[in-house]
Formats: structure tokens, C-alpha cells, sequence
């Protein structure tokens, strides 16, 4: 990456697709945790999602934020986009 400037643009929720290997499961007093936290502060880290070709706005880190942004009724959040055309 060349000098690569990382650009935060806020993107609708209903555009954003989760992974279907996302990993990660959270609990009850996570979800609340985080909730505040994001009612309080707001998203301060960006979620970051795809931008190849046949992958655009899938998901690659933030899916929790992105949980609790869907349960906010939230209609846009931040995103930072970074081209990874294959999942390996």
C-alpha cells in the first residue's frame, strides 16, 4: 500500500453484510456494555467492510457494532473500506 489514506464514509446499515464466517459470539452483558458505551460516545471506531469486486460492503471487522447499530435503529454508520477480493 502506497501511501494509502484510510477515508471514513458513512454508509446506510441496510447496505452492510455481515460474514458468514464471523466467528465471534457475544453475551447478554456484552450487548448491553457495548449499547452504552455507543449511546454514550457514539460508533468512535469505524466499522470496516470490503470494497472488491463481488464482496463490496461485506463485513470484515465491526460485526458487533454493526449488531447493536441494526438494534439502535441506526441508519448510516462510519466505514472504512479496504479491497481483499479473496477471503484467504
Amino acid at each position: 500500500m502506497k501511501n494509502a489514506e484510510l477515508k471514513i464514509v458513512q454508509v446506510k446499515v441496510g447496505e452492510l453484510k455481515p460474514s458468514p464466517y464471523n466467528p465471534r459470539r457475544w453475551t447478554d452483558v456484552e450487548k448491553s456494555n457495548l449499547r452504552k458505551s455507543v449511546d454514550e460516545f457514539g460508533m468512535v471506531d469505524p466499522i470496516i467492510a470490503n470494497s472488491a469486486k463481488g464482496r463490496k460492503n461485506v463485513v470484515i471487522g465491526g460485526h458487533f457494532r454493526l449488531h447493536i447499530a441494526q438494534e439502535r435503529g441506526d441508519k448510516t454508520v462510519p466505514v472504512v473500506y479496504v479491497n481483499i477480493p479473496d477471503e484467504k
